[in-house]
């Protein structure tokens, strides 16, 4: 029983300040959602193992980090470690991949990996999806600007501007298998100064040294192979195009070729927003994502294109709770002084909570020194009590800004913003 009042590594609770911008951001997030028509959706907290495993993605999240058990029944089920893959299973499950082109999704990740700034073992993700992008290139660009103009849009609305875009193009799958072997026979010339994870890489994934933590900082990794050699004219255009697009819509960027993503199932256009912050470091992936247009096929719905990003929650709080201050506002505190008042005041705050009104009052009737003092704890607008004397169906309220008192009616409480008072 040793840890019954210890939470485990890599988790918080939210509570006070941090709870409250937790609600804002979320609230925005949705906001934000709807004014580019995307539908919420919901996945469960756990999956069978496979929905992550049939991504085909060789990647750590899926190799190290995932939170995978067995159930009584022997079934291998892992927590949910990224929005994507678990959508596209409930779109296929469900047969409503073709009812609806934008999705979104907010809830808690998992991920069994070492915590730090920013990453903890349980946290929350924001992710958007845009499935059956048109065939046309030209019409699929402007549906994969209009989700990087979701995103910055989201970044707008959570006051968050201090960073640039970095954006590549992966291509198509056979193109990257011709770019995946000269990276091979590159790296290979230089693998006894590769780090041991971007060795292991090497034979499955040499994508992945290109963003490798310590290995991208090395020249020979720098001066590495490019993708755009290896385009199709076809993919060069389709290229230009949505960098032409970007500029119209204003829309500053950088080409970064070593930039591949974490996930193996990205193709295509792919984009990071990269910010610098006391609390993150510098060159910190805030937001990232791009087109999977053969991860769908691997659940067994018709081949269609599709284009996400995703992004922690819990960065955005640790960025902006220290500048945060801003209290639960309750707009009514109802004093009482004896059981006759709170009867009556019980029956008040129900009127006003009928009518939307954020309400609290003392259920232990006490002295207006003490109830006043309890009052201004709470950050209440009015406060309402009953004096000596006090007129048949009538009530005391007190403007705590300016601490004037007005006498109502009981029955006008309910609409004194109108007032004036």
């Amino acid at each position: 029983m040793k840890n019954i009042n210890i939470r485990p590594k890599g988790t918080y609770d939210l509570y006070g300040q941090r709870a409250n911008l937790f609600l804002e951001i979320r609230d925005k997030i949705f906001l934000v959602s709807n004014l580019f028509n995307y539908k919420y959706i919901e996945t469960p907290i756990f999956e069978f193992s496979e929905v992550f495993f049939t991504s085909g993605d060789e990647s750590d999240l899926v190799s190290k980090e995932l939170y995978e058990f067995k159930d009584k029944s022997n079934r291998s089920l892992s927590l949910r470690a990224e929005g994507t893959a678990p959508v596209m299973r409930a779109l296929v499950e469900n047969k409503i991949y073709l009812e609806n082109k934008k999705y979104f999704y907010f809830g808690p990740m998992f991920r069994y990996e070492n915590p730090q700034k920013g990453r903890n073992r349980q946290f929350y993700q924001a992710g958007f999806e845009f499935i059956n992008l048109s065939e046309d290139f030209r019409s699929s660009a402007y549906e994969k600007i209009e989700v990087l103009l979701l995103a910055i849009k989201m970044l707008k609305e959570l006051n968050f501007s201090n960073y640039k875009i970095k954006i590549n193009f992966l291509a198509s799958r056979s193109t990257r298998k011709q770019y995946i072997l000269a990276l091979k026979q590159y790296f290979l010339k230089y693998s006894s100064q590769l780090s041991s994870t971007s060795q292991q890489r090497l034979a499955k994934n040499p994508l992945r040294i290109l963003d490798d933590k310590i290995d991208a900082e090395k020249e020979f990794v720098k001066n590495a192979p490019k993708i755009n050699a290896f385009y199709t004219p076809e993919e060069q255009e389709e290229f230009n195009f949505i960098n032409k697009l970007l500029k119209s819509n204003q829309i500053q960027f950088e080409i970064d070729y070593n930039l591949v993503r974490g996930l193996d199932y990205y193709d295509n256009l792919v984009f990071e927003f990269i910010a610098d912050s006391p609390f993150l470091g510098t060159k910190s992936t805030i937001l990232g994502g791009g087109c999977y247009n053969n991860l769908i096929a691997n659940f067994g719905m018709p081949a269609a294109k599709g284009i996400g990003f995703g992004f922690g929650v819990d960065r955005f709080l640790e960025i902006q709770l220290p500048n945060y201050k801003k209290e639960h506002q309750i707009d009514f505190y109802c004093l009482s002084f004896n059981f006759a008042e709170l009867e009556k005041l019980n029956e008040i705050a129900r009127i006003l909570r009928d009518n939307n009104y954020v309400v609290e009052f003392n259920k232990k009737p006490t002295s207006f020194t003490k109830g006043f003092k309890k009052a201004l704890k709470t950050k209440t607008k009015y406060l309402l009590f009953f004096e000596k004397n006090q007129l048949e169906n009538t009530i005391t309220c007190k403007k705590i800004e300016t601490n004037e008192n007005k006498v109502f009616n009981i029955s006008d409480l309910s609409n004194l913003k109108n007032f004036n008072f």
